[in-house]
């Protein structure tokens, strides 16, 4: 992963890198066949380049439908959140864990059996950062989770630490 592993601060590691679930691959690559096989049925000698038509619109159909899961970044280090889109415009959100004080996961059935869903996850303030559907959102949970613990479990060894020396 690109821009995770390039923003990477010292000291900060990363936990977990989430990805689309395979879903979202099947239907581009679906897309793509039914395309591919209208172009072959298509294909009449008197208009050999007509039968182009349906490869290509499969073709531009199947970059549109991948170029956001190329493109997109979702990662737990352990200092942040991070979710980055685009590949010529960048759009990233980045939430410290620090700042983070509620996460939420959204499952619909099919989602449960299939294994994909939702998180939201809310900051301080106004913050709020809605993830696309991924897969395994639960391990991508327990993954922020866990970082969530790490960095309030310093918090807690840095504030016994204050208190010693103040002793």
């Amino acid at each position: 992963m690109g821009y995770i592993r390039n923003s990477l601060g010292a000291n900060e590691a990363v936990h977990y890198i989430a990805h689309f679930h395979w879903i979202r691959h099947a239907l581009a690559y679906g897309v793509l066949a039914i395309a591919i096989i209208v172009s072959v049925l298509s294909y009449d000698a008197t208009y050999p380049l007509l039968a182009l038509v349906p490869a290509g619109v499969g073709i531009v159909l199947f970059v549109v439908m991948m170029v956001p899961i190329w493109t997109t970044e979702i990662g737990v280090t352990s200092q942040r959140l991070i979710y980055k889109r685009g590949l010529v415009q960048r759009d990233t959100q980045e939430m410290q864990l620090r700042s983070v004080e509620q996460v939420s996961l959204d499952q619909d059935v099919l989602g449960r059996i299939l294994g994909y869903g939702w998180l939201e996850i809310h900051g301080t303030g106004d913050e709020e950062m809605i993830l696309p559907a991924i897969g395994d959102p639960v391990a991508m949970r327990r993954a922020l989770q866990e970082a969530l613990g790490q960095i309030q479990g310093n918090a807690a060894q840095v504030d016994e630490d204050t208190l010693a020396q103040s002793a």
